[in-house]
């Protein structure tokens, strides 16, 4: 599929529009969390004078307290060409074989997919969409189209957890529908229908200003992958944070504070390196989130 068969959104704004309010995205971030929503949660989801939404402290946390955790919305294979593609994009395990050939699923989807996971019901949904657009060639791993797995997921959520990712913040990109087109080009039927690929961008674009890159240990092997976290994608950026967070797995975040956070604070974390220039952290965040930083570290000219 060529380029011009997949056309770019048009007159996008930079930020796109949520039409979710804040109170409807705390009900929804509930919902989300299930089972592993504190019983008494020490934050609330509350409009910020960083950003948009945040998350405020609804009593004094100690440090070192874990604040939540969370299983991912979305997630799929980052698909870097320097990392191993030969990995089951169900469980992560790195899938034995000399070829492509051998860790594709045989049934012809062009997937990844080691043998205990290839009858699992989640793998089954995308195999079979995978075969109806036609992969252009199924004997091999193709990063592209692995990449796109993420994004495709969202076809199998259910309405509430669509109209949670509709609630998250998406900054608009015309570089993000390149990957759509790249994708395309891996298929002989990939969609065309506007409503589609609109909603392939709406989620490209939350998922490259919210998703992590989550590290996860399966079997020795670093397994990295891009995941999409709804709570933990409201904490809102400073370059001096009070909270940090690390992965139990590939689809659970768990956030703790690193000092005391007094009621009524806003709890950030950093969506850069701690120990980066300020003239580095601008750029990261200027190229990768769309924004400025002005927080004191920032204004700080000795640093």
């Amino acid at each position: 599929m060529s380029e011009k068969n997949v056309e770019s959104p048009q007159n996008q704004p930079n930020q796109m529009t949520i039409s979710v309010s804040t109170q409807e995205l705390a009900k929804l971030i509930d919902i989300h969390l299930g089972d592993l929503r504190p019983q008494e949660p020490a934050w609330r989801v509350a409009d910020s004078t960083i950003s948009g939404r945040g998350l405020f402290a609804t009593r004094d946390i100690f440090a070192g307290e874990e604040l939540f955790r969370e299983h991912t919305l979305l997630v799929g294979p980052t698909a870097h060409r320097s990392t191993n593609l030969r990995n089951c994009t169900i469980c992560y395990c790195i899938i034995p074989g000399c070829v492509d050939r051998d860790t594709l699923c045989p049934a012809g989807c062009g997937l990844p997919v080691c043998t205990k996971c290839r009858s699992s019901a989640r793998h089954r949904l995308e195999c079979k969409l995978f075969r109806k657009w036609r992969p252009l060639n199924p004997h091999t791993i193709e990063p592209r189209s692995l990449r796109i797995l993420s994004v495709v997921r969202c076809f199998f959520l259910d309405e509430t957890q669509r109209k949670l990712l509709y609630a998250m913040q998406a900054n608009a990109d015309q570089y993000y529908i390149k990957e759509v087109q790249r994708a395309a080009e891996c298929f002989e039927k990939f969609p065309q229908e506007q409503d589609m690929l609109d909603y392939f961008y709406r989620t490209i674009c939350v998922f490259n200003t919210n998703a992590f890159e989550s590290r996860t240990q399966i079997e020795g092997y670093e397994v990295l992958v891009r995941a999409l976290f709804p709570l933990a994608g409201i904490l809102n950026h400073q370059c001096t944070p009070n909270a940090a967070h690390h992965f139990v797995d590939g689809e659970t975040i768990v956030v703790c504070a690193t000092e005391h956070i007094p009621a009524g604070t806003e709890i950030t974390m950093t969506y850069a390196k701690l120990l980066w220039s300020t003239l580095a952290r601008k750029i990261f965040l200027g190229i990768t989130k769309h924004f400025m930083c002005h927080c004191m570290r920032c204004q700080d000219p000795t640093v």
